[in-house]
């Protein structure tokens, strides 16, 4: 019996979840330092709780899909599914 990946175009990444999820961490911490943004102005623009925002930074908090959009909308962004390289 044939599995799922058999039928797709699957490629392992040699990233688990948590890995990814750090370095998602980091480029959510580097991307309000770029744009020169605390927690609390992120907070402020985005109408969410800066303890939220400093949670979802330490890793406290795994904030959903909807959760992101309130945080990034209201400052002009979205999240967007991008395919995982490997690591070289």
């Amino acid at each position: 019996m044939k599995k799922m990946f058999d039928y797709v175009n699957y490629i392992e990444t040699d990233r688990n979840p948590e890995e990814l999820e750090k370095e998602f961490i980091r480029e959510f911490v580097s991307f309000r330092k770029e744009n020169n943004l605390t927690q609390d102005l992120l907070g402020l623009y985005s109408n969410v709780n800066r303890t939220k925002i400093a949670r979802i930074e330490s890793g406290m908090h795994s904030p959903t899909i909807k959760g992101l959009l309130e945080v990034l909308g209201p400052i002009g962004y979205t999240i967007k599914i991008e395919k995982v390289n490997k690591k070289m």
